[in-house]
């Protein structure tokens, strides 16, 4: 009784002083993800812009989350304190390139519990950034539904990705669903800047996190079991958009409108179709899109308002977005 007295006072402490933490909780597992905000300037260039100085064939470029001095220091804090770090690494493709973030684990092990110290923008194991599956999803839902197709192709264009598959994004829609009716997200999702624990705060934030919380089934019913794998409810309509809705209309237009041709009326007589060649193959025509430094803006200020969106979404229900 006195270690769950203990762990209540702690996070009531923390809900009194509103202290948002942008945790993530995962049912059933043991393994919570912290996201990080101020990540390494390297890093932080490279995702605002798609480009690096650092050397290395494609494909073993590899960034962290923190700058090596301060690394150093979290790591040499926390194993003093009888806490396990470990280094893990993803790939992720962005803006036509392959690049691998390495992140920090830090563990309990009287209790199992482990902080994975995540960039905001990646997501456990998933090939690309979140903001590329937020705005395929955004843009299908914008555009009236139009088609699955256009608007994986106007997420890959938009952030440099070879292949989205529109199955990829319908996959992410229902992701998306789930969870904003799991965690009953009934408003808008935030698009401007959030207060944050700094860098700084983490030093002492993480491991009172570990201390003070004895099991993840503790955290799970702290926060009501929006945390569990539950069954996904009956959707309403238009909740994804309407969680979406913060997101300006003009982001949506990466993809040029087909204009009417100019001359004579089209001739609508019925003609018989003509005979094909059996070994033919359709080609399916690109759309046309807007101008290079359209492009770019969009890109910019879109990951601009994701990140706000993805921490609203940690802090507020301590869940990734997809």
């Amino acid at each position: 009784m006195s270690i769950l007295a203990q762990e209540n006072d702690y996070w009531n402490n923390l809900n009194a002083n509103n202290f948002e933490i942008p945790l993530i909780l995962i049912g059933g597992t043991t393994r919570l993800y912290y996201l990080i905000n101020d990540i390494h300037e390297d890093l932080a260039r490279f995702i605002a812009t798609g480009r690096t100085d650092k050397k290395g064939t494609e494909g073993t470029k590899t960034f962290t989350v923190f700058p090596e001095e301060r690394e150093q220091l979290l790591i040499s804090h926390w194993t003093k304190l009888g806490f396990i770090i470990t280094h893990h690494s993803q790939n992720i493709d962005y803006m036509h390139k392959r690049v691998t973030v390495t992140y920090l684990k830090v563990q309990n092990p009287a209790t199992g519990i482990s902080i994975s110290l995540l960039p905001w923008f990646m997501l456990p194991d998933r090939p690309f950034p979140v903001f590329i599956y937020i705005y395929a999803i955004w843009h299908y839902n914008r555009t009236g539904k139009k088609s699955l197709s256009q608007s994986a192709a106007a997420a890959s264009k938009l952030f440099g990705v070879k292949v989205l598959h529109k199955s990829t994004v319908s996959r992410s829609i229902k992701a998306l669903e789930n969870i904003i009716n799991t965690s009953q997200v009934n408003r808008p999702l935030a698009v401007d800047k959030p207060e944050l624990p700094s860098n700084e705060e983490l030093t002492k934030l993480i491991p009172e996190i570990l201390s003070n919380t004895s099991s993840i089934e503790s955290l799970e019913e702290r926060y009501q079991g929006m945390v569990k794998h539950l069954p996904p409810p009956i959707t309403s309509p238009g909740s994804v958009p309407h969680a979406l809705s913060g997101i300006p209309h003009k982001y949506s237009k990466v993809i040029k409108d087909k204009e009417a041709p100019i001359g004579k009326p089209r001739d609508t007589r019925r003609r018989p179709p003509r005979p094909r060649d059996s070994k033919s193959k359709h080609v399916q025509r690109l759309p046309e899109f807007v101008s290079f430094a359209q492009l770019e803006q969009t890109r910019k200020d879109f990951i601009e308002i994701c990140r706000c969106l993805v921490f609203d979404a940690a802090v507020s229900y301590h869940r990734f977005l997809v």
